[in-house]
């Protein structure tokens, strides 16, 4: 209720249940969006919140984001957390941002657009299961692309495949020599690749415990008594990717091209059989003498043919 005159020269007073009226505001549009959602945002001008639903997973949420020209600001929150981009845009659209009572020290615009980026927050616990992510535009929008990217539980440890060994095998099956390596995974030394003849030569690495455990029908060319075996420390593996790095040790001069299979293969007491593919990976194409890092995926014992069999 209020108080107020019947008019300016008049002793006498009403009420009023006239609510005051509030200053214009910028109009807000609400949105849900889920993991591996990509939202486009344009020709709008205002706010914009996007109900970002999480999984339980622990990890990192990121929203990427990438557009035009004209200045928008986006802004992250989770659980009482937030990180803003400032206006990011096009420089040439300052002086609209300041008219429109943008301060200038939340202007994060450049001589080309930097509406472009992500914005990360950490997630360290199954809930809350819910993030906003707001799109602020006091200008008309050009285009605005956001993708909502959920954390991935990632427990560190490879994938438990009882009855599998994986295994990493190198076959010259041109026949033709390279040069001789160094093989680390994951910053660990795992042996010793030569492939210095000019035959079908090569090496295989196996993740196992049993020092007399033998590749006994692989799914490569070269033959079997021609491979180097050699055995590393099953837990030098880890789930996601794993860095696999080809140092190189002896130069012998024609070049280096060639294949790595990564292999999961059946164990039957010391006896390796029936592999199921993991990663293909190539090496090569550089001067000889170089070294080479490579990246697989490990997150399944078969990921790619046998999917019945993943852990």
């Amino acid at each position: 209720m209020a108080i107020k005159r019947i008019h300016a020269r008049s002793p006498y007073y009403i009420t009023s249940s006239d609510a005051p009226t509030p200053p214009p505001t910028d109009p807000i549009e609400y949105f849900s969006a889920a993991c591996g959602d990509m939202k486009v945002s344009d020709g709008f001008i205002g706010k914009r919140v996007y109900v970002f639903s999480l999984t339980g997973d622990t990890g990192d949420i990121v929203i990427d984001y990438s557009g035009g020209n004209i200045p928008v600001k986006i802004t992250l929150a989770y659980d009482g957390a937030l990180v803003s981009t400032g206006y990011v845009g096009l420089d040439a659209y300052d002086d609209q941002l300041v008219a429109a009572g943008i301060d200038p020290s939340d202007i994060n615009t450049g001589v080309t657009s930097t509406k472009s980026g992500s914005l990360t927050l950490p997630k360290t616990d199954s809930t809350p299961t819910v993030a906003t992510i707001t799109v602020q535009s006091p200008l008309v929008n050009d285009t605005l692309n956001l993708m909502f990217n959920c954390p991935e539980e990632s427990t560190g440890t490879a994938p438990t495949c009882p009855d599998r060994a994986l295994v990493f095998q190198v076959c010259n099956e041109n026949s033709a020599k390279d040069d001789n390596f160094n093989i680390y995974l994951n910053d660990n030394f795992i042996g010793y690749l030569d492939l210095s003849q000019n035959a079908q030569v090569g090496g295989i690495f196996i993740a196992t415990t049993n020092a007399n455990a033998n590749v006994t029908s692989g799914d490569f060319a070269c033959p079997l008594a021609l491979m180097e075996t050699n055995r590393f420390d099953p837990s030098f593996l880890v789930y996601g990717t794993n860095i696999l790095e080809m140092r190189n040790a002896q130069l012998n001069n024609n070049g280096n091209m060639g294949t790595i299979s990564v292999r999961n293969y059946l164990v039957d007491g010391n006896d390796l059989s029936s592999p199921c593919v993991v990663a293909d990976m190539t090496f090569g194409g550089a001067p000889t003498g170089t070294s080479f890092t490579l990246s697989f995926d490990y997150t399944a014992c078969c990921p790619l043919d046998l999917p019945d069999l993943i852990s």
